[in-house]
């Protein structure tokens, strides 16, 4: 039986390294780690990507855990979009997002960075802003932080909890996406 070229790639946007393990910048991360999970696959390391292949409701699917850092993702989604001729519009980003509010979800099927450094990369290396994301909302610190030591500081316990519960509807999203498109996705999703 002969392996098929991947159809999509989930990305999920992150840093690597245990540093930022649990951090609000990690979660579209964390969201792809648990979906490689739940569809028993492993990573396997590449120079700029933890990535695996495997399929979801029939599709072949790439996941790619940039190990670039955020702000450098650009060169990890470019390279494998163009190694495995992936168009941008099968190309799903899961990131998260300091505007929307916490445990927030909404998806796009295109559009601009929204502010996020990783976003901007990608869409500066595959010369396009015609691809998916999945936003996952961290929401706004209460106090004068600032936004980098922010999104960069662990999650607390309270709001791990409903990040957690986040993750899965954004996984349940990426399944709908997959199996009826991006508008149906977008429909159940974007209300919530």
């Amino acid at each position: 039986m002969e392996k098929k070229s991947p159809e999509y790639m989930i990305v999920g946007l992150g840093n690597p390294g245990e540093t930022y393990n649990n951090t609000r910048h990690n979660v579209g991360w964390a969201c792809v780690e648990k979906l490689m999970q739940k569809y028993s696959t492993k990573k396997s390391s590449h120079k700029f990507a933890y990535l695996n292949k495997g399929i979801i409701l029939n599709k072949n699917i790439l996941f790619v855990l940039p190990l670039t850092f955020i702000n450098r993702s650009g060169i990890a989604v470019n390279l494998f979009k163009n190694t495995f001729s992936i168009p941008s519009q099968n190309i799903i980003v899961v990131s998260d997002d300091i505007r929307l509010r916490l445990g927030r979800i909404k998806i796009r099927a295109l559009g601009g960075d929204g502010g996020h450094n990783g976003i901007k990369s990608i869409i500066s290396y595959i010369n396009t802003n015609n691809f998916p994301r999945i936003r996952i909302g961290i929401g706004e610190p209460n106090d004068q932080k600032d936004h980098a030591d922010y999104v960069l500081s662990k999650i607390p316990k309270k709001e791990s909890i409903i990040l957690g519960k986040s993750i899965n509807n954004t996984i349940r999203a990426i399944e709908i996406f997959l199996e009826y498109g991006i508008e149906k996705s977008m429909n159940e999703c974007n209300r919530k």
